[in-house]
């Protein structure tokens, strides 16, 4: 009788000891990491936090991307028109891609090959980088044609990089940007060592592209001063054709590019 009260005692302890170790903080954290199939470290705080963060960031964006279309975001199905007005309430659908697109190497400087334009804004971009290069100008672009997927990797990366509130105003949500279209083009110049930078205005190409682009249907799409109506930081590179007869039309009317395609452009 001893002996099974003995067993029954020590069945109890252990039981208890095990108890113990499963509920006590550590042993939950351990049983969370298991759970959540992560690899448990013994790396600082600070380190780990770091490492969670983008984990955070993307099921925030994810959370949103899925709500999106049924709150307040609409998807447009004319990509096609060159008049058709892309922000942060109105987007492209995934399956976007321009039919015409064609490879601006032969026709312009690139940073690297294979860039792509619609066939359209390709041979204008053409002839804009023949006239600014009369006038002394090396025309210089850095990105053109981004699918969907392209520009989801874009914005991701930079939600990693800088969070998500400071990422929206200078990077577009995928299917909200105007590189989608095949018509944009977003330049840079040697000065600013071939990448982006908000003084791209004040270098000979920045200032050609001002005076002159509009008349080969190229519009700067966000300009300075007007980032209460864009959504966007000022960004000097950042040309869109929409058609010469159309950027005649928006110089004279005063509107910027966003306003006028609320005007004159189609959802």
């Amino acid at each position: 009788m001893n002996f099974k009260r003995g067993l029954i005692f020590y069945f109890f302890l252990v039981i208890t000891i095990l108890l113990a170790i499963v509920f006590s903080p550590r042993g939950i954290e351990q049983g969370k990491s298991k759970e959540l199939g992560l690899v448990t470290t013994k790396l600082p705080l600070e380190t780990q936090l770091e490492r969670i963060k983008p984990l955070s960031i993307a099921a925030t964006v994810s959370a949103q991307k899925a709500t999106e279309i049924s709150s307040r975001v609409i998807v447009t199905e004319k990509g096609d028109d060159l008049s058709v007005l892309i922000n942060k309430h109105i987007r492209l659908p995934e399956t976007y891609e321009p039919a015409d697109l064609v490879t601006i190497d032969d026709k312009v400087v690139t940073t690297k090959s294979e860039m792509k334009l619609r066939e359209e804004a390709a041979n204008a971009l053409r002839e804009m980088a023949k006239a600014a290069k009369k006038d002394g100008v090396s025309l210089i672009v850095l990105s053109a044609y981004r699918s969907y997927w392209s520009q989801q990797a874009t914005f991701s990366y930079w939600v990693s990089s800088a969070g998500l509130v400071a990422a929206e105003t200078f990077s577009a949500r995928p299917g909200h940007s105007q590189h989608q279209l095949g018509t944009t083009v977003d330049f840079t110049s040697e000065s600013a060592n071939l990448g982006l930078a908000e003084d791209f205005d004040a270098s000979k190409e920045g200032k050609w592209l001002a005076d002159n682009a509009y008349k080969y249907g190229f519009v700067l799409a966000y300009p300075k001063g007007k980032e209460h109506i864009t959504g966007y930081m000022y960004e000097p590179w950042h040309y869109r054709y929409i058609g010469p007869e159309n950027a005649q039309k928006m110089i004279e009317s005063g509107f910027i590019l966003e306003e006028f395609l609320r005007k004159f452009g189609v959802v």
